[in-house]
């Protein structure tokens, strides 16, 4: 088994207080979910920027990202309590680096990315007002052919010989 090394020294005063301020906070947001305090938001990032580590600061920015309803409370907030957990650990010399950058890693993945409108372009069905005014496409490419299943018996379908 390989040796846990602390990623800093075990915090003393001010870092362990901010330790604590980030179990709190973390935990103050998720007991309060889908509502979010900024308050608590505030104090939260300011901790977090006080410990600095990587994780902190990824957890910060999703954080600024769950207040501003960019990244869904409910999606968000369980891995960022367990990454502030992770941190904690780390920051108390528990954890080693690599438990560190998997959580970071894993907050990083929550990060909003843009996604492709075409996607989800489909016409609105037959006599329906298009919410464009457009049409019924509103004005978008038409989407991909659909596929269609045949519909076969399952007493018909026979595996093919080897």
């Amino acid at each position: 088994m390989r040796p846990v090394r602390p990623v800093t020294s075990p915090p003393s005063g001010p870092g362990e207080a901010a330790l604590d301020r980030i179990e709190q906070r973390i935990t103050e947001l998720v007991q309060r979910a889908p509502e979010i305090e900024a308050a608590a938001v505030d104090d939260l990032r300011s901790a977090l920027r006080t410990v600095g580590s990587p994780l902190a600061l990824a957890i910060a920015r999703i954080v600024e990202l769950v207040a501003e309803q960019r990244v869904d409370p409910g999606i968000a907030l369980p891995p960022l309590a367990m990454a502030c957990a992770t941190l904690a650990a780390g920051a108390r010399g528990t954890l080693g680096e690599r438990e560190l950058e998997a959580a970071r890693y894993e907050i990083d993945t929550l990060q909003p990315v843009p996604i492709r409108i075409d996607r989800f372009r489909y016409p609105a069905p037959q006599g329906s007002e298009s919410p464009c005014g457009e049409g019924p496409s509103c004005g978008l490419p038409d989407p991909p052919a659909r596929v269609i299943l045949p519909q076969v018996p399952l007493t018909a379908l026979r595996r093919r010989p080897r």
